[in-house]
């Protein structure tokens, strides 16, 4: 609940455009997104999706989109935004267990906030239950070497290896690059984005 409390609060008094994580620009993403063979009848799960706009993109599509996040109050934004026929809003802490099936999960700067082993093992079991056989992840996390912080909580960075070591041999990495993301304050970070696939 504490987590809850601390993600509705910044997403209540705070406007979206000074949020650190904010992609004006989302150009990224969506190549990667563009790279996924008929995605427009997958069903897709997004994983602390926030008040991003790559959701008002994935919902006009004819597949199922989950749109997850802890906050209530964001998901509240979306459903006023979004009237897409095939949505789903899915309010729920991740570093639970749970399953919701799928063949695309998106994780765009989620993952790294958490911080406990046990909450971290409950993601990747969740991820690797819900993603049915040849399905696909893109991961956009806070690359080693970079934000030690964000939202005035502690990240965990990532690399390749990380990804690799926690999804295991059922998962082949198909593209990854580093991409120095500008944030509306106008730092820069680096974020790693890793397109996978289900194997087996």
């Amino acid at each position: 609940m504490e987590k809850q409390k601390h993600w509705d609060k910044i997403f209540n008094t705070q406007c979206e455009e000074i949020l650190g994580w904010f992609e004006k620009d989302f150009s990224q993403t969506l190549k990667y997104l563009q790279k996924i063979e008929k995605l427009e009848n997958k069903d897709v799960f997004v994983s602390g999706v926030g008040t991003s706009k790559i959701a008002d993109i994935l919902a006009l599509r004819e597949g199922k989109t989950v749109l997850n996040d802890i906050s209530l109050e964001a998901l509240n934004i979306l459903k006023k935004r979004i009237k897409g026929k095939n949505v789903e809003f899915f309010q729920f802490d991740i570093s639970k267990p749970f399953k919701k099936e799928c063949d695309v999960w998106i994780d765009r700067a989620v993952l790294h906030f958490l911080i406990e082993e046990d909450e971290i093992k409950n993601y990747f079991e969740s991820l690797k239950q819900s993603l049915r056989k040849d399905g696909l992840i893109l991961f956009a996390q806070y690359k080693k070497g970079t934000a030690e912080k964000c939202a005035s909580l502690p990240l965990k960075q990532y690399d390749i290896e990380e990804f690799n070591f926690y999804l295991g041999k059922a998962f082949k990495l198909l593209e990854s690059e580093t991409f120095e993301f500008t944030m509306p304050s106008l730092d820069k970070r680096e974020f790693i984005y890793a397109l996978y696939k289900k194997i087996d």
